[in-house]
């Protein structure tokens, strides 16, 4: 019966997705444009639909898609397996911590978007770095803390060939892990649909790790934001109509960091988030390139920028960042074999 539960939060974040898509484009787009301080002109505006800036603030789609979806798919989890709420291994709790965290990390790149919207979109800077980063360790340190107080929060980390080793240290790495995966994320927001190409197969992979690791009931969140997701590339493929932003882009990665770390087995975000480190890598790189050498390492960056300098095209791009989070959940799956 969870398998139905499963099969109702994902159907139901597809629907409530897609529907949610197809009412926001516009309210999006007249939300961007009264914060920019333009009124529209009912004599130009029709001639000039197509070159209208697409909406940026899509990512409210995946929160509110999922958020609902969830709750209906664990109270149908709950309705065929009553004991799921009280059971020994706080399957409700890692569930609502694992949510909490993703919609946190979701909100701060909401303020984000707006700042930048308000502050010129696209150009704008948005928050400034400070305090995005003060706001990020605040939402990585709440869901540690959660975890902490629930008797949850995991010790140690698989290690190939000597299985879980525990170590003092943990929390910590836990908590720069998802701060650094939160700003991966938010580089990684500009190519149509590579950041919900690449999440999409993440949670796929989530939905088949918590299967083989025994944590099958908190598949209802990777169900339900992967029929999100699927929903929401109907209006982020190439070309795009709307994007997620950073809101989007924080929300998903928040997502892929909280999930393993609610299970007990943060270190796999490592490898499943694979594309959004290669985004972030080479943001780094650069950076500290021109920094010690005064030259640059990349024509451009992160990757899909780069690749853009290449020659490869929007669906191009799309394929190849779906590509790379596949082989990012091969490794991931053959980290598990180790727990």
């Amino acid at each position: 019966m969870i398998r139905f539960a499963l099969i109702v939060a994902s159907v139901l974040g597809f629907a409530l997705t897609a529907a949610l898509g197809n009412l926001m484009v516009p309210l999006l787009r007249e939300l961007e444009r009264s914060l920019r301080g333009q009124a529209p002109d009912p004599k130009t505006e029709p001639q000039h639909e197509p070159l209208q800036p697409v909406p940026a603030l899509g990512g409210l789609c995946l929160m509110v898609g999922t958020l609902a979806a969830v709750g209906v798919g664990w109270v149908a989890a709950c309705a065929a397996q009553p004991s799921l709420l009280g059971s020994d291994g706080n399957l409700m709790t890692r569930l609502l911590i694992a949510l909490a965290g993703a919609l946190a990390f979701g909100g701060i790149g909401l303020a984000d978007d707006l700042a930048r919207v308000r502050s010129g979109y696209p150009n704008g800077l948005g928050l400034r770095r400070g305090v995005r980063f003060g706001l990020e360790a605040a939402a990585a340190a709440a869901v540690l803390g959660l975890l902490a107080l629930n008797g949850c929060l995991p010790g140690g980390l698989i290690l190939p060939g000597k299985g879980y080793v525990s170590f003092a240290a943990a929390p910590l790495l836990w908590g720069v892990l998802l701060v650094a995966l939160a700003e991966c994320g938010r580089v990684a927001d500009g190519a149509d649909g590579t950041v919900c190409g690449a999440a999409f197969a993440a949670m796929l992979g989530l939905m088949l790790l918590e299967t083989q690791l025994g944590w099958f009931p908190l598949a209802v969140l990777p169900a339900a934001l992967a029929g999100a997701l699927m929903a929401f590339l109907l209006w982020n493929f190439p070309p795009a109509k709307l994007r997620p932003g950073k809101c989007g882009c924080l929300f998903l990665t928040g997502a892929i960091g909280c999930i393993p770390l609610c299970m007990g087995y943060a270190e796999l975000a490592v490898p499943l988030a694979l594309p959004f480190w290669a985004e972030g890598g080479m943001v780094l790189l650069q950076i500290l390139s021109y920094r010690l050498t005064g030259r640059t390492l990349f024509r451009a960056a992160p990757l899909h920028r780069w690749l853009e300098k290449r020659g490869h095209g929007d669906v191009s791009i799309f394929c190849s960042l779906c590509a790379l989070s596949v082989c990012g959940l091969a490794l991931t799956m053959g980290l598990a074999r180790w727990a």
